[in-house]
């Protein structure tokens, strides 16, 4: 049985050597790297030849933009003023009794605020 067995340092030797190894290969992943410096453009041109003149576009002037304001159409007819059926009354009433004003119960119904008091004392 015991020729069957290997001896224990023969096996550290040969993982010190993988160790050794791989610890080598991280430290070469991990070093700093040496930067590659390229002279500038300008340096390297000829002194007989331009520079090379970066490309720009010129931006045009903005014109300015005329509005022209549409005009109201002028009618002969005077504007209509939306009517509010008598079953609508007691709703009117019943905002009003809960705390709405006129001009606000006439931006509700989208008329007149004189519209909603007419409807008031005529009930």
């Amino acid at each position: 049985m015991s020729d069957q067995l290997l001896p224990l340092h023969h096996d550290r030797g040969d993982d010190r050597e993988r160790i050794t190894g791989a610890r080598q290969a991280a430290e070469a992943l991990f070093a700093p790297k040496s930067q590659l410096i390229e002279p500038s453009v300008r340096e390297t041109a000829p002194a007989g030849e331009a520079v090379r003149k970066p490309r720009v576009l010129a931006i045009s002037a903005a014109r300015p933009v005329h509005h022209d304001e549409p005009q109201a159409p002028i009618s002969a007819k005077p504007p209509v003023t939306p009517v509010i059926p008598a079953a609508q009354f007691t709703r009117i009433r019943t905002w009003m009794k809960y705390g709405m004003t006129a001009a606000q119960v006439a931006e509700m119904c989208g008329v007149d605020a004189s519209e909603i008091k007419r409807i008031l004392r005529t009930a």
